[in-house]
């Protein structure tokens, strides 16, 4: 009897430690693997794509050990200025894009690109906290991650000049550039990427503004003669997250993301950095010069692209949010 008894007792602790086993083998959110689907303005050839997005998906996916899952589509699911409703509602747990491409629903992140500074220095500064609170309010997505290419932006004209001034020339820009480039007396066009090319060659515009990576993979040194120097402001990429989605997840999940969100940030604005000097350097090689405008034109260059920039597209349009981002922005150039 005692035997029996002790059998019994021992198939019962078994029997528990199996249980035990076979429930801290699954994934202790929800007891089965989170996936989230990602929209990304760029398909994977494009370097924002190869230098963040790509490892950062891996990183999660790696480092979640089960419990979280990332896979992502590009524009070919949603057009890059579409993707910001399906994020906010759901149908997509988070995207990878810009802020230009939904500038006319959140504006306010634009802001960061006026002042070149490092991922780590717009958060000490509190930036993206700000750039934050905008997204979750207005648009139910939280600003998970800014990636800085480190480089900004160029101006790229067939006619040299010698001074900031684009007085009769027609520009091809988006929002971003109208204000720089109304100021510098030009008359900005709106031509779609895909039609830059052609538009320089056959005259329809002078010149385009662009960040300096993609210049070589298009080939406009092809039909564009000069590069402007000094480059302005600089181009950040950002990874959006649904409010709703993000609020469900463990914290120590929400740790992780962030954790890699900062990795990643370090990691690209050294790439991209590195990337954009071989590109430049294989464009002087491949014919384009450049134009370097004298100290003091360079400086009422960047101060009219800031000064026009500021009032245009975030005071105006972010009356809440606007005037925070701009004096935390003033404090981080003091310091």
């Amino acid at each position: 009897m005692r035997t029996k008894k002790k059998w019994i007792f021992f198939s019962l602790i078994m029997v528990s430690v199996l249980v035990l086993a076979a429930f801290f083998s699954q994934p202790a959110y929800g007891q089965k693997t989170v996936e989230w689907r990602m929209i990304s303005s760029w398909g994977p050839e494009n370097p924002n794509t190869r230098l963040f997005l790509t490892p950062f998906v891996e990183k999660i996916n790696q480092r979640a050990k089960g419990r979280l899952k990332i896979s992502w589509v590009g524009p070919e699911a949603v057009p890059p200025f579409e993707q910001l409703k399906p994020v906010r509602e759901g149908l997509f747990n988070l995207s990878f894009t810009h802020s230009a491409y939904h500038f006319g629903e959140v504006s306010l992140a634009t802001g960061l690109e006026f002042y070149p500074a490092t991922a780590k220095e717009m958060r000490s500064a509190g930036l993206f906290e700000i750039v934050d609170e905008a997204y979750r309010e207005k648009a139910n997505v939280t600003y998970l991650a800014g990636g800085v290419d480190g480089v900004g932006y160029h101006l790229m004209l067939n006619k040299k000049i010698k001074k900031a001034d684009l007085t009769g020339l027609k520009i091809r820009t988006s929002p971003f550039y109208d204000p720089l480039i109304t100021a510098l007396g030009g008359a900005p066009v709106r031509v779609a990427p895909g039609e830059i090319y052609t538009a320089l060659e056959k005259g329809v515009v002078e010149g385009a503004c662009w960040p300096l990576f993609g210049v070589l993979d298009y080939k406009w040194y092809e039909v564009v003669k000069y590069m402007v120097r000094p480059l302005f402001g600089v181009s950040i990429v950002s990874v959006l997250v649904n409010l709703d989605n993000w609020n469900q997840l463990p914290k120590d999940l929400q740790e992780l993301l962030t954790k890699i969100s900062i990795e990643m940030e370090e990691e690209y604005y050294v790439n991209m950095g590195d990337l954009c000097e071989r590109d430049e350097k294989e464009l002087l090689k491949r014919g384009m010069e450049l134009i370097v405008l004298p100290p003091k034109e360079a400086e009422k260059y960047l101060n009219l692209f800031s000064e026009r920039s500021w009032e245009e597209l975030i005071l105006k349009r972010n009356p809440e949010f606007g005037p925070r981002l701009k004096e935390a922005v003033d404090r981080m150039r003091k310091q």
